[in-house]
């Protein structure tokens, strides 16, 4: 394809969004194809050679289309908000399109620069303070593609930051903290490393959230039984039941805990401390009290096409401890301190 084929190709494709947006409330939400069908409308091999726009486009609507569910579908409630925006579409084609991988400055300033920009404009209208900004030259944010990426890379900045204060200790018996609420990133982080994971029992009266006096008995039985909580997990809008931990006792407890990480899960709801007015039903003033770092995701309730997972952390000292591993080839005069070089992927869309 040369750029003039793709010129008109591109063109088509864009009426063809225009035209999927405009039949979409007509669409079932929920796709009415049974597991399996796309491998029996589709041959065993590759093709030998190209197809033409014509065939490609011709299959999405075919054989793609009818097997999709239809998140953005203005009768689509499950699971949690998800819904992209025509802005960000736009954006996704543009990143596409100059293709940078952006694991150093030298190799794409703009986009390395630009993350660091919008990361702390992001912070700025949640209303995350101090050292959480970039800007702050502690701190700051960086783009992941999952809350559950964030996740994993809290746990992994909080095992490498718990071995140093204690050293010795032994993995198995470091354990990371969630409640019966909290999302399966938790669980699913314990055991890529190798921890433990304790889910704590939250109550239907204390509406699903946290307290501190739950955190407190289960530190005092697991400390007695040899173990190490490194990390605590709480969450702001629970997948299951939008529960949110009690932050402000939670972080009273963890201030005689220095070691313990507190992570701040608010994949979904997080987006909503744009609006000042649910700050305090968020608890953001103990977010920015005691929480290490911070995660929300714009392709949930950002209006921001799937994925885009935004976490910040108070000091990123602690990323470039457990994850700084520089090869000759990727050195620079220009150093690599920003923090964008943090992802636990090489390097994410520009």
């Amino acid at each position: 394809m040369d750029i003039e084929q793709f010129r008109k190709a591109a063109y088509k494709a864009i009426d063809d969004i225009c035209d999927y947006y405009y039949s979409l409330e007509k669409r079932p939400v929920v796709s009415k194809v049974e597991p399996g069908y796309l491998a029996k409308l589709l041959p065993d091999h590759p093709p030998s050679k190209g197809e033409s726009m014509k065939v490609i486009t011709a299959d999405f609507h075919q054989f793609i289309l009818p097997g999709i569910t239809h998140w953005s579908h203005p009768s689509f409630f499950a699971y949690f908000p998800s819904v992209g925006s025509l802005e960000s579409l736009i954006g996704d084609i543009y990143a596409g399109a100059v293709s940078n991988p952006g694991f150093n400055w030298l190799c794409s300033p703009a986009s390395t620069e630009l993350e660091a920009i919008i990361m702390d404009w992001s912070a700025k209208l949640f209303g995350l303070e101090g050292n959480f900004l970039t800007s702050s030259g502690v701190g700051g944010g960086v783009l992941q593609t999952t809350a559950s990426d964030a996740a994993l890379l809290a746990s992994v900045v909080a095992r490498s930051r718990y071995t140093r204060l204690h050293p010795g200790v032994s993995l198995d018996k470091m354990m990371i903290y969630g409640t019966t609420q909290t999302h399966s990133l938790g669980a699913k982080a314990a055991l890529i490393l190798g921890m433990q994971f304790r889910a704590l029992e939250v109550t239907l009266a204390d509406n699903f959230s946290l307290r501190g006096s739950t955190l407190s008995r289960a530190l005092e039985e697991d400390r007695a039984n040899g173990l190490h909580p490194y990390l605590l997990i709480a969450t702001v809008g629970t997948t299951s039941s939008g529960a949110i931990d009690n932050i402000d006792e939670i972080g009273e407890v963890l201030t005689s805990e220095p070691s313990i990480w507190l992570h701040v899960d608010a994949a979904w709801a997080g987006v909503a401390f744009a609006l000042p007015e649910y700050r305090q039903t968020g608890r953001l003033d103990a977010i920015n009290k005691y929480a290490y770092s911070f995660c929300t995701n714009f392709h949930k309730w950002g209006l921001t096409v799937f994925d885009c997972s935004t976490f910040w952390v108070k000091d990123r000292t602690y990323l470039t401890e457990a994850l700084d591993v520089t090869p000759e080839f990727l050195r620079t005069r220009h150093g690599d301190t920003e923090i964008g070089t943090y992802p636990l992927v090489g390097s994410l869309d520009p």
